[in-house]
């Protein structure tokens, strides 16, 4: 089974390197996706969300053999994206991803609701609050201003993101729901609408951490995606 991974606002492939690390026996390929930014064009209206997704679709179908089975990740931002492809590639395509598992956000439909509305004005020292950079980052101002400038123009397209609306019909089957226990992105009155995006949660797993709570878990992570994909993989030969 596959594997494609989705980053957060102002994330890059790298930070989920450690992924590659890890011996699986039910994951044969691990693709970590870059979103093309520089080739995005926004507008201010929803179509600047579908940029991220559009990208992330064309990746998949290009390295996407046909029948074979995969799964998506994606953390934080990287989460949307990856709901999003997996009901196209499913309703569309007509390839259904075997799971999704979304780290670190709200369920899409708390967009719906109006969770994001009310965005950071600042969205520079939001970003730089969340985290998740490391030290030689950190310490080199430049290419700090750089990465928080690019989760700003994240956060942008976030502002506008309009979710797939989904009936009992159409929703994705199976979901793998991951979030750290401080995360200051997590609003828990939003958590049981993760059943308009998946018929069936597989696990719903806190960690120790805040929004990059990855960075302490990473074995325990791909274990725990590992397992995953094995049921999964059990689910679809039945």
């Amino acid at each position: 089974m596959k594997l494609f991974c989705f980053p957060h606002a102002g994330g890059f492939s790298l930070y989920y390197n450690f992924l590659r690390k890890h011996e699986y026996q039910h994951i044969d390929r691990i693709f970590l996706f870059d979103y093309p930014r520089n080739s995005f064009t926004f507008d201010g209206t929803s179509e600047d969300f579908r940029c991220y997704v559009k990208a992330a679709l064309s990746y998949i179908m290009k390295n996407l053999a046909e029948g074979e089975e995969y799964l998506l990740f994606g953390h934080s931002m990287g989460a949307f994206v990856a709901c999003e492809a997996g009901l196209t590639m499913q309703n569309t395509h007509k390839k259904a991803p075997a799971g999704v598992i979304v780290s670190g956000t709200n369920p899409p439909y708390a967009v719906t609701l109006g969770k994001y509305n009310e965005m950071p004005k600042d969205k520079f020292s939001f970003a730089k609050k969340l985290g998740g950079l490391p030290q030689q980052i950190l310490d080199d101002p430049e290419k700090c201003e750089k990465i928080f400038r690019i989760a700003e123009t994240d956060l942008k397209a976030i502002a506008v993101y309009q979710p797939t609306q989904t009936t009992e019909n159409d929703r994705l089957d199976c979901g793998l729901v991951l979030h750290g226990e401080k995360d200051i992105i997590i609003d828990p009155a939003y958590h049981s609408y993760w059943n308009r995006t998946f018929s069936n949660i597989y696990s719903d797993m806190v960690f120790s951490g805040d929004h990059f709570y990855l960075d302490n878990h990473h074995e325990e992570i791909a274990t725990l995606i590992d397992d995953f994909a094995g049921a999964r993989a059990k689910e679809s030969t039945k």
